[in-house]
């Protein structure tokens, strides 16, 4: 299991803006996998084995905030969306507009629409 990067929080963030009770999911979520695709990558979570205190709302959605992330390496940038399937936060899709990536987050900015 791996550690969230800023960029994940950050987007996280956002999502509990709209969804106030998955704000207590965060501190039990853990990256288990960053897989690179041809134009993206998938972030999958997991939850550490304490959660029964966690109040798993029924909620189902793709949530995705009105903004893109500029990276220097790609000319039109990534778009994500964070996937909630049964209350749990399960990953996040970030995507390119048809340019390949090597998944490099190193230099991001996250721009409002």
């Amino acid at each position: 299991m791996q550690q969230l990067t800023n960029l994940e929080s950050t987007l996280l963030n956002g999502l509990i803006q709209k969804y106030p009770t998955l704000k207590s999911h965060i501190p039990y979520l853990k990256v288990k996998e960053r897989k690179i695709t041809a134009t993206g990558m998938e972030v999958n979570f997991e939850y550490l084995n304490s959660v029964e205190e966690l109040n798993f709302v029924a909620i189902n959605a793709l949530f995705s905030g009105e903004e893109y992330i500029e990276i220097k390496s790609l000319k039109q940038g990534l778009g994500y969306v964070i996937d909630i399937t049964d209350g749990k936060i399960s990953y996040i899709e970030f995507t390119t507009y048809g340019e390949k990536w090597n998944g490099k987050l190193d230099d991001y900015k996250i721009i409002k629409e």
